[in-house]
């Protein structure tokens, strides 16, 4: 605490100091991300390890950024390695001159972020929009593409396999294991840039960083400084892990270890490398990301955690291989300790992991059992290791079986001009050795035109030897004949083959043309499919509506179909009553005007007889007339 009272005392109102610190806190915040610091430290040319034991002395608490003080202690720090001095607190009151940083003039230094911000995207936007193009046509979910759409495309490209997994690795900017629309744009430019026999650099360049993305990408930076937390510490509250859209690939398997294997926190051995103060810190962490208390830990569990630590995909992969000794894709509390163990060397201490697990590195509750070696061993952590270990495994089917975007037309123009490139190096590898070769000739016709000239001034001394003199000149003009005519020769090839190459650059402009015309046409065909499909769902509706109103009348119909069945019989009863009727008539008629003068006994008779059918069986009502009659 003296130490730091008296580091203010030294730096207060210093204005180097005050200079350097808005150049990484133009706002004032107070804080300076590992991000910012990182950046500017690294100028300093001092060596990783350093660098991050000047982190550790600066940010005592391991808040994961430094606060103004922190940062002048950084300073200070840097100041006194510069000089030769140790780098530890002691050393802060010691008389050093100001730290110096390279790129910088005293004492301003240039505000990395605006620089990074000012410079010139290497994509040129003709060359981004015919990736945009490509990016489109492989049909990318959420504006971005997995590692298995962008596979193909790769591997059509025929470069070797290690390049196109640096490819990736570079253009992947934030290590999300998916493209963008701007990392696809870089990953082509890569390709094209390899297709031209320039090499694929070994960390991304600022040019090449798209404007979207100089302001998150935190891991060209973070991996520049492995000695430097390329993010805060997560808090322990916040540590269990979420599932995302596919950025690491679960790291199931389908073995397990039986109940003895799990361990409880007494059981440490006092010589393991985990030191006993960070144990309760790991198995707390520990036991909040084993969800299911099953006691073991998935990849899917604790991918959120590693991937906090800033660290590369490959060197998770391999801390995971390490720690997962026994290969089961799960780890118990003691292998998590050790995973988290190294990931914090790696971080804090710039320490990488061993290639095998050492004698105190192997969890004590293991020892007793052999250990499977893990030298060589890499588990697939993220969803873009796992896309570019499989173009690794299967090179030799994938690059011959001519399957690549599924869109044959697009495959086809970037495999020409794949060839075309490739034939385009190899014109110019041919007219450079032309050109060579014409220059050796013309030296060597020099050298024979000096001869000459020594010959034709010796011709009056050695007239013996005019004769010999002349043959070779003739021979001579001879061979520089044939040499010019050589010459005409391959002159006439570079124009013919320059015409080519303007010839094949035309039409593949050409077809680039035709494809797009090929997509409005395809768009609009969707488009008229759509309308198509909804008035047909317009239609369906209708007949379905038509249909219920069809079956609605048709049960009307039937239902006034008996009606007329009923009508009828009722009518078919009413003519046969009306014909009896009619007949009982005729009968009257006939009985009243019969010639042989009946009697009124048969009229009374038959009107009985009416009068029955009539009422049903009821005679008593023509049975009164008769009675009074009699009367």
């Amino acid at each position: 605490m003296a130490a730091l009272t008296s580091l203010t005392q030294l730096t207060s109102g210093n204005p180097v100091f005050e200079n350097f610190y808005r150049q990484v806190d133009p706002g004032n915040t107070g804080r300076v991300g590992p991000t910012e610091a990182a950046l500017f430290l690294k100028k300093s040319g001092l060596p990783d390890i350093t660098l991050g034991k000047i982190w550790d002395l600066a940010d005592p608490d391991g808040k994961g950024y430094l606060d103004k003080q922190g940062f002048y202690v950084a300073l200070r720090l840097v100041a006194c390695a510069q000089s030769g001095q140790e780098v530890s607190l002691s050393s802060l009151n010691l008389t050093v001159p100001p730290p110096k940083f390279k790129d910088t003039s005293s004492p301003s230094l240039s505000s990395t972020a605006s620089t990074s911000s000012e410079l010139h995207w290497a994509v040129r936007p003709e060359e981004k929009s015919k990736f945009d193009g490509i990016f489109e046509s492989l049909a990318p979910v959420n504006g971005l593409l997995s590692g298995e759409k962008v596979k193909p495309v790769l591997i059509n490209s025929k470069l070797p396999l290690d390049i196109l997994g640096k490819v990736w690795d570079l253009s992947d900017i934030d290590k999300d294991g998916h493209l963008d629309r701007d990392e696809f744009a870089v990953a082509m430019h890569l390709v094209y840039r390899a297709l031209e026999k320039e090499p694929v650099p070994a960390l991304l360049p600022s040019a090449l960083i798209p404007p979207s993305k100089r302001k998150k990408s935190l891991g060209s930076v973070v991996g520049s400084v492995p000695g430097l937390p390329a993010s805060p510490p997560p808090p322990k509250d916040s540590l269990r892990s979420t599932p995302s859209h596919g950025s690491m690939n679960s790291l199931n398997s389908t073995g397990s270890l039986s109940p003895k294997h799990t361990l409880k926190s007494g059981q440490h051995s006092l010589n393991w490398v985990v030191p006993v103060s960070d144990r309760g810190r790991y198995d707390d962490i520990f036991l909040k990301t084993d969800a299911d208390l099953d006691g073991f830990v998935s990849g899917q569990e604790v991918k959120d955690i590693f991937i906090q630590s800033g660290l590369s995909q490959n060197i998770l992969a391999h801390i995971w291989a390490l720690a997962d000794t026994r290969q089961i894709g799960k780890l118990t509390r003691e292998q998590f300790a050790l995973a988290m163990h190294l990931i914090q060397q790696k971080v804090s201490k710039g320490i990488d992991p061993p290639q095998a697990l050492t004698a105190d590195m192997i969890p004590p509750s293991e020892r007793s059992t052999p250990v499977p070696s893990m030298s060589g061993y890499m588990t697939p952590v993220g969803s873009e290791m796992a896309a570019l270990s499989e173009m690794r495994r299967d090179s030799s089917s994938s690059v011959g079986s001519g399957e690549f975007t599924g869109i044959k037309e697009l495959d086809d123009i970037s495999q020409e001009i794949a060839q075309l490139q490739r034939e385009k190096y190899t014109l110019e590898q041919d007219i450079r050795e032309t050109e060579e070769a014409i220059r050796h000739k013309s030296a060597e016709v020099q050298e024979m035109q000096n001869d000459l000239d020594r010959e034709t001034a010796s011709l009056q001394e050695l007239e013996a030897q005019k004769q010999d003199a002349q043959d070779r000149l003739e021979e001579m003009d001879q061979q520089k004949h044939k040499l010019e005519d050589m010459l005409n020769e391959v002159r006439i090839k570079c124009q013919e083959e320059s015409q080519m190459i303007s010839t094949l650059q035309s039409q593949i402009h050409s077809q680039e043309s035709d494809l797009l015309c090929q997509e409005e046409e395809l768009i609009r065909a969707k488009a008229d499919l759509g309308r198509l499909q909804q008035e047909e769902n317009q239609l369906e509706q209708s007949l379905a509506a038509g249909k219920i109103q069809l079956e609605t009348i048709i049960k009307s119909l039937k239902a006034t179909q008996d009606e007329i069945n009923q009508a009828r019989s009722k009518l078919s009863q009413i003519q046969d009553s009306q014909q009896e009727v009619s007949k009982s008539i005729e009968q009257y008629n006939s009985t009243l005007n019969g010639t042989h003068g009946g009697s009124m006994t048969n009229l009374a008779d038959m009107s009985e007889g009416f009068s029955d059918r009539e009422n049903g069986g009821f005679p008593a009502m023509v049975r009164a007339p008769q009675v009074s009659q009699e009367s």
